[in-house]
């Protein structure tokens, strides 16, 4: 399932997302730095006012600063369920057109 995050704040939001709680065990969204020992820099969001976040995992709502914004009204989420094989193999297609063929 994906989220659609959309800051209803009136100002710029940027988001800290630890690994502790964002991060799965099979999916890591922080970004790792080399050298002894390699460390793992923590995923950020940043949010203009009334913008919106497409398509995030919805562990991004385990982070505390996301769920205190979204307790406030600050931060609407909305869930969409994933799109199954079958819709997308369903859905029609146009032909493509040659450049200079009419519709």
């Amino acid at each position: 399932m994906s989220v659609t995050l959309i800051n209803r704040s009136g100002r710029c939001l940027a988001l800290n997302l630890p690994h502790a709680a964002v991060c799965a065990s099979d999916v890591c969204h922080c970004t790792v730095v080399a050298g002894r020992p390699p460390r793992r820099i923590c995923a950020s969001l940043s949010l203009a006012a009334e913008a919106a976040a497409t398509g995030l995992p919805e562990s991004f709502l385990s982070a505390p600063e996301v769920a205190a914004l979204v307790r406030r009204g600050e931060l609407e989420v909305r869930r969409h369920p994933p799109k199954s094989q079958a819709d997308a193999a369903s859905a029609p297609k146009r032909p493509r057109r040659k450049r200079g063929e009419s519709p």
